[in-house]
């Protein structure tokens, strides 16, 4: 058993008002079992409430949760980086892959949560650094770091190291460096393998090559990653960041430190999630 859960803290997928009086039927259901719901700032701003800034509630609460799809929680785990904090998501969206329950279940999983009555799976991040002359960008994914190439025309020149060692030179529309639960995001478009979520690999997944030898790579969480480019691009962390990353910058990626904590329902498959999700293995 886990530690009883009294305390949660909430975010909204941003932009959307409608998430009103979904808030407020989750807030019902915890507060009926005992646990205290606090809204953060950004988020009661935008349905006309109170709230917390974020820093301050992430040293309040036990648990942060996201009340939107995949990319709501993905923000919320980037953004708690370094507070150790547990989290998980209630979905509204279209996949939810990654999200626990949808807002039917809310009232059930909060008894669970009031037990300690759940279970907590940590997943692999990446630490990225962009550095230039003059500066230096820390960057956390839980999917991927993308690096992609500006314009429409044209391929990007990618040079590889792996521990200070060249390996390869991509001609490329992009490369995608990913985390084993990126595998069934923008990586199983591309043509990346499927990873186990809870292996602990760094993915390589080339975007439309220029040469049929340029394959997707799977390697151990134990390597360095650098990279440099031939032409100014962008940088783009878990579909949400985006950045430019110029010719004299090096990009630097490594596996994170510290992982996500995804709560979950203790009897969650995650080959049954695979199976309804995708339609893996329908005929």
């Amino acid at each position: 058993m886990n530690q009883p859960v009294s305390k949660i803290g909430v975010l909204l997928r941003p932009c959307t008002p409608r998430l009103k009086d979904t808030f407020f039927e989750i807030q019902k259901a915890f507060n009926k079992n005992n646990i205290e719901v606090i809204l953060e700032n950004s988020s009661a701003s935008m349905i006309g409430l109170d709230g917390v800034d974020f820093e301050n509630m992430c040293q309040k609460v036990d648990v942060l949760v996201s009340l939107g799809g995949d990319g709501t929680l993905l923000s919320a785990l980037r953004r708690s980086y370094g507070y150790k904090i547990p989290a998980f998501g209630i979905n509204i969206g279209h996949l939810g892959f990654l999200t626990a329950i949808n807002p039917a279940e809310a009232d059930e999983f909060a008894s669970l949560l009031a037990k300690g009555d759940y279970k907590i799976d940590e997943h692999m991040m990446l630490d990225g650094s962009l550095i230039g002359f003059e500066n230096k960008k820390n960057l956390h994914a839980l999917n991927e770091i993308l690096i992609s190439k500006k314009n429409i025309s044209g391929l990007l020149k990618i040079y590889a190291k792996v521990n200070g060692e060249p390996f390869n030179v991509y001609y490329a529309d992009g490369l995608i460096i990913g985390t084993p639960t990126g595998s069934t995001a923008y990586n199983i478009s591309a043509g990346g393998s499927v990873i186990y979520p809870f292996c602990r690999n760094i993915l390589l997944t080339p975007i439309s090559p220029h040469s049929l030898t340029q394959r997707p790579m799977v390697l151990s969480d134990e390597f360095i990653l650098e990279f440099q480019v031939g032409d100014d691009c962008m940088l783009v962390v878990d579909g949400q960041e985006v950045m430019e990353m110029k010719t004299e910058d090096t990009l630097k990626i490594s596996s994170a430190q510290l992982g996500a904590k995804l709560i979950q329902k203790k009897d969650r498959s995650y080959f049954k999630i695979l199976k309804q999700k995708f339609k893996w293995g329908e005929e």
